[in-house]
């Protein structure tokens, strides 16, 4: 008993003397321009854990140990503050931080700072490109700024996005420029995500006129990451992750498949295909013999459930005021959804910076890509995942023995994957880019850079011919796939050489006038060969090389060509007191693409800002704390319409001759296209009014657009007289037009240690067709003067027909025309339908109200962040593939339409309330024609990626040296919400590759 008081007596004086050993901090924080106080500051003792934070009345206490000498203060939107204690309460002012607007951006050839930026421009950094775990950059840009869209192509392994800048800018090339460290890139999917610094979007004429006449749909601008001064470190970043599908259609069983395929060819007159007693009995059938009743879920069958991505980043970095060097080599591997499907990259990049002397500096950078996409040979050149879900459940894919069953008359894409040989690419692209800075005079630098590029392609389809064996006797052949075993080989080489020369000159006078210039030359070469070969009647069917292919059916071929742009720059800047802003650029291109008389062209811009925060009768409205108001004007161009347009080409090929009462194959060549040698650049002018600005100490930061665009002398082929004999020729014609908005805000601030912030991102462009030369580029989405770019274009419908007496009475598409087909409006009241007559514009195909959200959270060790992205409006068709049943006349039933299409054995109330059309052969091509019966509203929201972070802080990192260590979760395309049918996807069709979701787990090392 003794013992145990002792032990409490010592406790408390251990608590006492440790109370005795601290002292208390009071005082009080207020924005320093307003005078009022700021609730939720943090103030913290360095070299300890204790904290507090200020109450509504900017107050604050903490007990800090008595050796404390300072606190600091932080605040988010303020500069942070290490204050000495003095024995007496703290009276502590903040001033707004202005970190943000001073950040430098990458504009065209330089930088600016970005509260002085006059255009249309918006940046993205490393934790919003890498951060969103992708290995495409195309798709980590989805939902990121506004105005551009990101356009999927398919969830496949390796599978780019289409990218394009505020709407539609031409009829033809729609592909922005990429801009790598200063140098034009072919791909901005070559790169690694983990190596990216920032990525800047150039989205006005003012920001991209700079680039001329590669630069009228627009201009990404991507910094790589560099070493810094004094930093070495090294990190690893391993992930691992499992894809699936987002979604999948379904289909009906063997069973119903063939009750419903006897209605849809007794719909039309014809005879039943299975008897009640074969359908009856098929499924007992099935249990004892499948080999001749199969019952195959094709989708099941052929795409797995899931797949394994695992992504691997190691960089070095180490600085000194001499050199700097950041090394980095990445490597991804994603599987794809069915067997003998992947995509590889890796990448290897070595950026160096140079300090010679205080004038002489320069880089040195390599950066090798190679990426290798390994999938089977589709014979059919439809897509495996097409044919998983075409084909019906009755034809078998293999046999229960382990041989492989014909399918549907040797189509069975399980044979192609696993027997059928197999199409690669590889491609290893190596890039080189040296520079030198010279400092002339104090604000006067020379620069000049060269960069090579070597691409390097490979690309071989070995298709080979599969045997298919009857179920009875394995030695009888019943089916081929093909007629023999080829293998063709494609080489394609193409080396562009990028040369700058730059003199940027940087003054300010009295203080208050603030001069920048920029003139510059720059060479832009490229030349591209490809030489290809194929053999056909392979001996060895696993011996895919040339040589032990047929002499007889050899082919080869090879082609080259090339193009060459030079150009003269500038840009000059002015501001006064950086509260008025003037800026002027000017490019002056010549392209080997037109004539010599029509080969230079001028491509002027100029914008003006005002800072009004900057003028007194503003200093005094407390919320704001930065406004600005821009405006620009200025033209680019486009001159991408392949090489030598306006040049006679022979086009040569084999022509079959009788010589000497013998056919031989004799080389011929002709001129196919007219050529026309006064065409020019396409040139797009755009006007923009904008605003940027900061409210609450930065702590709210809103910016907008509007904007008008207009791009003429789009070159176009118009139609030429028969008689001339030759294909129609480039010619400047079309006019199209775009007008859109755009907004962006986000709020960062903090709640104690919360530190949390939220970004959302809308824009909207509408494309129309102002001028065509009296010609009209029809299909389902058309281009007419006076409509939408790629606007629907179709029938009107008026629901479905009910009864005979109502498709006597009207109007109709053809004479099979029968009840529970689709009902088309008579547009021009002929009495009939016709595509000439009563076809109409049906409304835009492209997204409206493109939007992107993101939030991000941080409490002490953890992390959280989402992202967002979707479509406000868009009108989409709903697919052939998602809707009609029995395609190709034979192809599977969705469950979609099961019991909801017009039927003869519905009731008459049954058949009103039908959503889908009878089943019917001779009608589906009239059925299915693109019509208002089709078209959806594909809005949709996206939930792109969820991630979750810990940071582990433990006193053993220290002693193995390690700077950090962080351990994380996250789902890419984790929800969708949207009003497609079940089974659909809004970005892709039924017949595409799906988009997948992918779980991961990674860890990240730094030293």
């Amino acid at each position: 008993m003794k013992r145990k008081l002792l032990l409490i007596a010592m406790f408390l004086g251990l608590q006492y003397a440790a109370f005795a050993q601290t002292k208390n901090v009071t005082g009080v924080v207020t924005d320093a321009q307003t005078g009022t106080t700021l609730p939720g500051v943090s103030i913290t003792a360095p070299g300890t854990t204790i904290g507090a934070v200020t109450n509504l009345k900017g107050e604050f206490s903490l007990n800090v140990p008595e050796n404390s000498k300072q606190v600091r203060i932080k605040f988010i939107g303020y500069d942070e503050q290490l204050l000495t204690l003095a024995g007496k309460p703290l009276q502590v002012s903040l001033s707004a931080n202005n970190k943000s607007l001073n950040e430098v951006v990458v504009v065209g050839y330089g930088t600016e700072k970005k509260k002085d930026v006059t255009g249309a421009i918006t940046t993205i950094n490393a934790a919003d490109i890498g951060g969103r775990r992708d290995v495409q950059v195309s798709d980590a840009l989805e939902g990121q700024i506004a105005g551009v869209t990101v356009t999927r192509n398919g969830g496949a392994p390796g599978a780019q996005s289409t990218i394009t800048f505020r709407g539609i800018t031409t009829i033809g090339n729609n592909v922005p420029l990429i801009i790598v460290d200063g140098v034009p890139s072919l791909s901005i999917d070559k790169l690694n995500p983990d190596d990216i610094e920032s990525i800047t979007a150039l989205k006005d004429a003012s920001s991209t006129a700079i680039y001329g006449t590669r630069a009228a749909a627009g201009v990404l601008l991507v910094t790589t990451k560099r070493a810094k001064d004094g930093v070495a470190s090294v990190n690893y970043n391993y992930e691992y992750g499992d894809i699936t599908p987002t979604s999948q259609p379904t289909y009906v069983g063997v069973v119903r498949y063939m009750q419903l395929f006897n209605e849809f060819t007794t719909n039309d007159g014809g005879a039943a295909t299975y008897t009640p007693t074969y359908i009856n009995t098929y499924l007992q059938n099935n249990a004892t013999n499948p080999d001749l009743y199969p019952n195959t879920n094709w989708q099941t069958t052929l795409i797995n459930k899931s797949a394994p991505r695992d992504m691997h980043n190691l960089s070095f970095t180490v600085g000194t005021d001499k050199i700097k060097t950041r090394a980095s080599l990445g490597y991804s591997n994603t599987e794809g959804l069915y067997n003998n499907l992947s995509y590889k990259k890796y990448n290897a990049t070595v950026n160096n910076d140079f300090k010679f002397t205080d004038k002489l500096s320069g880089s040195f950078d390599v950066a090798v890509v190679n990426t290798v996409n390994d999938d089977v040979n589709d014979a059919g050149g439809n897509g495996i995942t097409y044919e998983s879900r075409v084909l019906p459940p009755i034809y078998g894919a293999v046999y229960s023995d382990g041989l492989l069953a014909p399918g549907k008359g040797g189509r069975n894409p399980l044979a192609q994957i696993e027997q059928g040989g197999f199409n690669n690419t590889n491609n290893m692209t190596l890039t080189g880019r040296a520079v030198l800075n010279y400092k002339v005079i104090d604000g006067l630098t020379i620069t000049g850079i060269a960069s090579p590029t070597y691409v390097f392609g490979s690309n071989t389809v070995f298709s080979k011919q599969i045997s298919f064996t009857s179920p009875t006797d394995p030695s009888l052949i019943v089916n081929v796939n093909q007629a023999n075993t080829t293998l063709s080989e494609d080489r394609p080489y193409t080396y562009s050489f990028n040369g700058q020369l730059l003199a940027n000159y940087t003054k300010t006078f009295n203080s208050v006038h603030n001069f920048t210039a920029l003139v510059g030359y720059e060479d832009n070469y490229t030349y591209n060969e490809d030489i290809n070969a194929s053999r056909g009647s392979f001996a060895l069917s696993n011996y895919p090389y040339l040589d032990d292919g047929l002499l007889t059916l050899r082919g080869n071929g090879g082609s080259a060509s090339e193009d060459a742009l030079r150009s003269y720059f500038g840009r000059m800047t002015y501001n006064y007191k950086n509260k008025y802003y003037v800026q002027a650029n000017g490019r002056y291109d010549g392209s080997s693409r037109f004539a010599a008389a029509d080969r230079w062209g001028f491509f002027p811009s100029f914008s003006g800002g005002w800072t009004v925060s900057e003028e007194s009768f503003l200093k005094d409205i407390k919320p704001i704390t930065f406004l600005k108001l821009r405006g620009s004007w200025g033209q680019s161009g486009n001159d991408q319409i392949g090489t030598y347009p306006y040049q006679a080409n022979i086009t040569f090929n084999n022509a079959l001759l009788y010589n000497g009462g013998l056919v031989t194959a004799e080389t011929s060549g002709g001129q196919l296209a007219a050529a026309v040698n006064n065409i020019t650049w396409e040139t797009q002018q755009t006007t923009d009014l904008g605003f940027d600005a900061t409210f609450l100490n930065n702590r709210l930061s809103v910016s907008g657009d509007v904007y008008q665009k207009e791009t003429k002398n789009i070159l176009l082929q118009l139609n030429v007289p028969i008689y001339i004999g030759l294909n129609a020729p480039y010619q400047n014609a079309g006019k199209v037009s775009a007008k859109g908005w755009e907004i962006t805000t986000s709020w960062t601030d903090h709640i104690g240690e919360l530190k949390y912030s939220f970004g959302f991102n809308m824009a909207d462009a509408l494309t129309h067709i102002d001028d065509l030369k009296g010609t009209s580029i029809l299909g389902d989405q058309a281009l007419i003067q006076g409509g939408q770019y790629d606007e629907w274009y179709g029938y009107k419908s008026a629901g479905l027909f009910q009864t005979a007496a109502q498709v006597s009475s009207s109007a109709v598409l053809n004479s099979t025309t029968k009840p529970g087909d689709i009902k088309y409006v008579d547009i021009n009241g002929d009495g009939k339908i016709t595509p000439t007559g009563d076809k109409v514009l049906l409304g835009g195909s492209l997204p409206r109200y493109t939007f992107g959200l993101n939030g991000r959270f941080a409490y002490k060790s953890f992390d959280f962040s989402f992202v967002a992205q979707g479509v406000g409006s868009q009108l989409v068709r709903l697919s052939t593939n998602t809707v009609e049943p029995f395609l190709e006349a034979f192809g599977n039933v969705p469950t979609l339409i099961d019991g909801k299409f017009w039927s003869l054995n519905n009731t008459t109330q049954q058949n009103l309330n039908a959503q889908y059309p009878r089943l019917s052969r001779t009608s589906d091509a009239s059925n299915y024609l693109l019509s208002d019966y089709w078209l959806i509203n594909g809005r949709y929201l996206r939930i792109k990626n969820l991630t979750l972070g810990y940071d582990i802080k433990s006193a053993l990192l220290n002693k193995l040296s390690m700077k950090g260590l962080r351990i994380y979760i996250a789902c890419n395309d984790a929800f969708t919400f949207s009003k497609f049918p079940k089974g659909s996807d809004p970005e892709v069709d039924a017949s595409s590759y799906p988009i997948v979701k992918t779980f991961m787990a990674g860890l990240n090392v730094k030293f």
